[in-house]
């Protein structure tokens, strides 16, 4: 299976960018301000294409933004939501995730780590991250719960039990929910 590589800008930083650019705006239009800051998370392109008319119309923006804006826009395939969702990228669409672990691995490693130091930081933060799971499942209050219906089942043998303990409480959790909301409409027939 070959993934379609694709170069992806961070929303984070693109929000970051604008904020900056157009803080001028925040005072005159603060609902378009918001607006266009948000533009990097938009998941839907009918909303996008909706959010840019309304920038188009505004007479509050001035020709700089609109020039920055546009600038912009020209590479939207690689950092507006709605069009990188299109592509394999992990559910990612910020570098927050990236940077902080480049910040571990930059604890654990320098320029002179050899191969064998490699595998040793990633089997120590991985060592690590169970742990802090193992106190987090601790914690919580239904660990003893018992969950048998059969979508959990399939869920369990599919996964390894780290994946099976996180999202088992919220899917019992979630099953329950329906199942109440059904016997509550039964009810009110």
């Amino acid at each position: 299976m070959n993934f379609k590589s694709n170069f992806l800008l961070c929303g984070w930083h693109i929000q970051k960018n604008m904020i900056s650019k157009f803080s001028s705006l925040a005072k005159k239009d603060k609902s378009l301000y918001d607006k266009i800051i948000n533009l990097p998370f938009i998941g839907s392109e009918e909303k996008f294409n909706t959010v840019l008319g309304l920038i188009e119309d505004s007479d509050d923006i001035t020709k700089n933004e609109y020039d920055y804006l546009y600038k912009k826009l020209e590479s939207k395939l690689q950092w507006v939501k709605c069009f990188t969702k299109e592509n394999f990228c992990g559910g990612v669409s910020t570098t927050s995730r990236i940077e902080g672990l480049h910040g571990v691995l930059k604890k654990h490693l320098n320029s002179n780590s050899s191969l064998q130091g490699v595998f040793y930081c990633f089997r120590s933060i991985e060592k690590t991250q169970v742990q802090t799971f193992e106190e987090e499942f601790s914690r919580h209050k239904k660990q003893n719960t018992q969950f048998d219906s059969t979508p959990l089942e399939k869920i369990k043998e599919e996964y390894p039990d780290y994946i099976f303990r996180k999202i088992a409480p919220k899917f019992a959790k979630a099953l329950n929910y329906i199942l109440e909301s059904q016997k509550n409409n039964k009810n009110s027939w």
